[in-house]
């Protein structure tokens, strides 16, 4: 408890999970956040221990953040009418949507992490930053929304505030998100941010079982593979397991300008407008 620095803790670890796993007691009040948070005070009273926002008591601090912007910001569940919100033309596209969803991008990190949030109902934080950053600004360049409802029907911790709040930081689109441009790479060096922290891919092997027998090497990156590896490991890329749906190098760099574009444009937009021009009144606030 005193040393708990979520920052720290392992993405792909789930035997066992390397944080508390208290969201989804936390979001049915199975654990009350009050007790919580007084018990945890009393633990760390007079001893040396980690600090806000990595610490515990750190992360009770976002959630009720979460709790305050979710009240207070008008149509905070959605892109249109949010002033918490850039505006963004994210694409509809059901095809790569499902793919996503599936676990079946081709990016076996990705993938992992997706079918993880199927067959668990849990992801860890840094396992959600990456899909949710690949989904949206980094690779898909579908919106935030869809992500988002995704997750509110498998998490088991899903929580309106928290849910949304955490989706319009990692889409790069609220005042609170990481700059636009810091785009994660759907395949993780070791000393990735994404604290991914396992080079012989356990974490992979076990959600994607296709890629079960590939060498240490190319599990990350299995389309990397000479066919003659594929052929041994049993697993065809583009036959047993998807190639890329994108080329990351490619599509985030489109992305990253489009995202900038956008940002020019509702600039421009704003010094356009008169002075006394009204702004639309927001919709009211979902309770």
């Amino acid at each position: 408890v005193c040393n708990f620095e979520k920052p720290k803790t392992k993405s792909t670890a789930f035997n066992p999970p390397s944080t508390t796993v208290l969201s989804p007691y936390l979001k049915f009040g199975c654990v009350s956040v009050r007790t919580f948070f007084w018990r945890l005070k009393e633990v760390l009273k007079g001893k040396k221990h980690s600090q806000p926002p990595g610490s515990l008591l750190g992360q009770l601090y976002f959630r009720e953040i979460a709790y305050m912007l979710g009240a207070s910001t008008p149509n905070f569940d959605k892109q249109e009418g949010n002033p918490a919100c850039r505006q963004i033309p994210w694409i509809e596209d059901a095809e790569k949507l499902d793919a996503w969803e599936k676990g079946r991008t081709g990016f076996p990190f990705i993938d992992a992490a997706m079918r993880q949030l199927h067959r668990t109902g849990f992801l860890h934080h840094l396992a959600r930053h990456a899909v949710a950053c690949f989904l949206t600004r980094g690779d898909l360049w579908i919106s935030w929304e869809k992500g988002r409802d995704v997750f509110d029907r498998l998490l088991l911790d899903a929580d309106w505030s928290l849910n949304n709040q955490n989706w319009l930081a990692l889409a790069g689109v609220a005042p609170w998100s990481p700059p636009f441009f810091r785009v994660y790479h759907p395949v993780p060096k070791m000393t990735s941010s994404l604290n991914v922290l396992d080079p012989d891919g356990k974490y992979i092997r076990e959600f994607v079982p296709e890629l079960r027998d590939m060498p240490n090497k190319y599990i990350y990156a299995p389309w990397t593979a000479p066919i003659a590896d594929q052929k041994k490991a049993g697993c065809i890329i583009g036959k047993d397991y998807p190639k890329p749906i994108v080329e990351h190098e490619k599509v985030s760099k489109e992305n990253i300008a489009k995202f900038k574009q956008a940002m020019d444009d509702a600039k421009g937009s704003a010094q356009k407008r008169p002075n006394d021009e009204p702004v639309a009144s927001a919709k009211k606030v979902r309770r």
